[in-house]
């Protein structure tokens, strides 16, 4: 386990998230689709199109919070600022999929999604700023600065 944390402080949790969620999501949703696949379905055809944009987009929640994990710890950045992003990833990451996976389960999608949406969006937004600012901030730092022209006065 200690590999997979290798040189993390705060995107830990964002990393140990990413996996559940990958299993959760990815793969015991993702057993239903299966099924499906080889002809015998549990699902009618919007149940099986329901679970797999579900399916999908877990997925997709997964590897952004895995990824963001690895790399939050390498930038320039304030601790508190990294964990203010790492937190909007993991809140995004919660609301997108678990909230979003259990409205839909529940059949209350229609009543509450919208603020589901924006909830994710959001943390998305404020992670997403954060993290950015933290590359820019990187990037200006490695760029070669320009050498002050010297002027040979007996130069011909």
């Amino acid at each position: 386990m200690e590999r997979i944390y290798a040189n993390t402080v705060v995107g830990r949790k964002n990393i140990g998230f990413g996996i559940a969620l990958f299993i959760l999501l990815g793969v015991a949703v993702g057993v239903p689709l299966t099924i499906d696949l080889f002809g015998g379905s549990i699902l009618s055809q919007e149940q099986y199109q329901t679970w797999k944009v579900i399916h999908a987009y877990g997925v997709f929640l997964a590897f952004i919070n895995y990824f963001f994990g690895l790399c939050i710890d390498r930038l320039s950045l304030t601790r508190s600022q990294k964990e203010i992003s790492s937190w909007s990833f993991l809140l995004a990451g919660i609301i997108g999929g678990l909230v979003r996976m259990i409205l839909v389960l529940t059949s209350t999608f229609n009543e509450f999604g919208i603020y589901a949406s924006l909830s994710e969006s959001a943390c998305f937004i404020v992670g997403t700023l954060i993290f950015v600012s933290g590359q820019v901030k990187d990037r200006s730092a490695l760029e070669p600065k320009q050498a002050a022209s010297v002027v040979y006065p007996h130069a011909k």
